[in-house]
């Protein structure tokens, strides 16, 4: 809500003694407002133009420029996200609901006018677009999620498949092709001992090869060691794929007891360290785990380039989003703080650890 003398409202009427009773009503209810007059329509276009700092329109709806529903489209269309209270003294109450559906705030009569009730007005607009804009904004940014996170499980799903195809699948054909030379072997000849012991070290690389695509997909120590083991993992990984250096710190007691707590902070662990390998040029990450009265302290710092104002917003930033409904989901507090070119540092706050 617009905390009250905080309202700059432009009241469009060609009638002098209607603006001055407006102006006077509106004095009444609200302190120090700022109220700018426009006699007809021509003269509401350059006010609104671009950059206004009008949060309210009043508009009488028979000015001698313009008047009834194409006035209220081409206004509501100028004002855009502010909103428009229609005052007029013509009794029609069809044309009241018409005009709520064209996209105007309220519709009041001035004949009925009352200082409380303008004031109730303008504060109930005021109060519904904020929380319309909110929403859209809300839905906008779903929207936005679901469609990256779409793009996102069909990239690792691809990934996946060439593992598979690439790593697995070609050691499944070379043991095949060495199964078939070791059939047309006789006897038990050194060759064929030479063959055996190749076919044993390449089914030893092709089960380090399944568990390395299952691990990345859900780490086996998170289910039986539980998160910290995991964790460790995580960063020893981290820095043995990206000679990052990589620095860790976990607390002594090594238990959370909640598996969705668990994985959805591992999960804001891996998408952290996928960020800084993408884009922080860093050449030190730190992460600590530290467990302060009743709470879990997760905290990832790396001494890259830092994120540029305005990134960690955007609809766009498919990583910050998803650990950010991550940590929404079980309840944690998420932040990330970045002075460019200083590096970034996330942090995770888990309340009531243990419980």
């Amino acid at each position: 809500m617009i905390p009250n003398g905080q309202y700059h409202v432009l009241v469009i009427e060609d009638n002098p003694g209607d603006f001055m009773l407006v102006e006077e009503l509106i004095a009444e209810q609200t302190a120090a407002p700022v109220i700018r007059h426009a006699k007809n329509f021509h003269d509401a276009k350059i006010q609104l133009k671009p950059g206004h700092s009008f949060n309210l329109v009043l508009l009488d709806l028979s000015l001698p420029d313009h008047a009834g529903e194409p006035l209220i489209h081409e206004m509501v269309a100028l004002c855009g996200d502010v909103p428009v209270i229609v005052l007029t003294g013509y009794v029609d109450f069809g044309f009241g609901v018409r005009s709520l559906g064209m996209g105007i705030a309220d519709y009041l009569l001035k004949d009925e006018l009352t200082a409380m009730a303008l004031y109730k007005s303008m504060v109930y607009s005021t109060e519904r677009k904020r929380i319309i804009l909110a929403l859209e904004a809300s839905e906008k940014r779903v929207r936005s999620f679901a469609n990256q996170l779409n793009n996102v499980l069909e990239e690792e799903r691809s990934r996946i498949a060439r593992e598979i195809h690439d790593e697995f699948g070609q050691q499944l054909t070379g043991l095949k092709m060495s199964l078939s030379t070791l059939k047309k072997i006789s006897g038990n000849s050194a060759d064929k001992n030479a063959l055996i012991d190749t076919l044993v070290a390449d089914v030893n690389i092709s089960i380090a090869s399944v568990r390395q695509i299952a691990n990345e997909l859900r780490p086996v120590l998170l289910d039986k060691l539980g998160l910290f083991p995991a964790i460790a993992w995580l960063t020893k990984e981290f820095e043995r794929k990206t000679g990052i250096l990589c620095s860790l710190c976990l607390p002594n007691n090594m238990n959370i007891g909640n598996e969705i707590a668990e994985i959805n902070i591992f999960r804001i662990c891996q998408e952290a360290l996928t960020n800084i390998t993408k884009h922080a040029q860093a050449t030190l990450v730190i992460v600590r785990v530290e467990v302060e009265q009743e709470e879990l302290i997760i905290t990832i710092t790396d001494n890259g380039l830092g994120i540029q104002p305005g990134v960690i917003s955007s609809p766009l930033s498919m990583g910050f989003l998803n650990m950010e409904e991550r940590a929404q989901l079980i309840g944690a507090k998420f932040s990330i703080s970045s002075l460019a070119p200083t590096g970034t540092i996330i942090k995770l706050i888990l309340s009531n650890y243990g419980q």
